[in-house]
């Protein structure tokens, strides 16, 4: 892990979402389970994530756009993405309604994990009277999902790939999400745990990158898995948001820890 060193303190930070303020709980193919076990699949954990990493290695979920903005859009592309892990799975013929079901599990409050520092941290930086935004390659319900997580009220923008017609690391939802908020670029900062999506995504626009690893070895989210290797050495690195505080000069809460 890179040594800390100490940055520019931003105007406004633009925070990931998927493994950097949540985790699926208590992993995506935990959840796929749930739908799995509902169509009366005998579908193994292990086989699963296996799947899971096949289907994303293999160039599924990896569209950056453009493509259609819309909720039927959105869900279609998801839909494909799924139907591919189950063909490797042996279930290449399955009905809508299984399709649908694992929609609505992952958009279930208990589907996700919010991280403890992530409220006590955005706080502080809220404090700080730095401005918060989103940038997160998700589906169409994020904002609705986002409120239920009590997450929406800590940020101004939330700029979502489904409906914006682009995904990170493509530089147009970057640049979209500066314009939403109307901050210059070399006055921002874009933390992720994503080298190819949220590192070299952010710098094609001239945003400053962080990379946040929360050092868990498991596949979690399978969007992680398309892409090169991090070269650490080239980005500063975070364990976890308290991290960032110490990164841009700001006082941690008096009860934050870090792992």
């Amino acid at each position: 892990m890179t040594a800390l060193v100490r940055l520019p303190r931003p105007d406004l930070i633009f925070f990931d979402v998927g493994d950097t303020l949540v985790r699926a709980d208590p992993s995506w193919a935990d959840v796929y389970l749930l739908a799995c076990r509902e169509f009366g699949l005998d579908v193994d954990r292990n086989e699963l994530e296996r799947a899971l990493y096949t289907s994303t290695s293999s160039g599924g979920w990896s569209d950056e756009g453009p493509f259609e903005a819309s909720a039927s859009a959105s869900y279609d592309r998801i839909k494909e993405f799924d139907a591919l892990v189950m063909a490797e799975l042996g279930y290449a013929d399955l009905p809508e309604a299984f399709f649908r079901c694992v929609w609505r599990a992952f958009d279930r409050r208990d589907a996700w994990h919010v991280f403890p520092d992530v409220p006590l941290a955005l706080d502080a930086v809220a404090a700080a009277g730095i401005r918060r935004a989103v940038i997160s390659n998700w589906l169409w319900e994020a904002p609705e999902l986002f409120h239920t997580l009590e997450l929406a009220k800590h940020f101004e923008a939330l700029v979502i790939s489904a409906r914006v017609g682009y995904q990170k690391p493509h530089p147009a939802i970057f640049r979209h999400a500066l314009d939403v908020t109307g901050v210059p670029a070399q006055r921002t900062l874009h933390i992720g745990d994503s080298y190819r999506a949220d590192v070299l995504g952010a710098r094609t626009v001239g945003i400053t990158p962080v990379l946040i690893d929360r050092g868990q070895a498991s596949v979690q989210d399978p969007s992680r898995v398309h892409g090169s290797p991090s070269p650490r050495e080239d980005v500063p690195v975070v364990r976890d948001l308290f991290g960032l505080l110490d990164l841009i000069g700001v006082d941690r809460p008096a009860l934050a820890t870090s792992p």
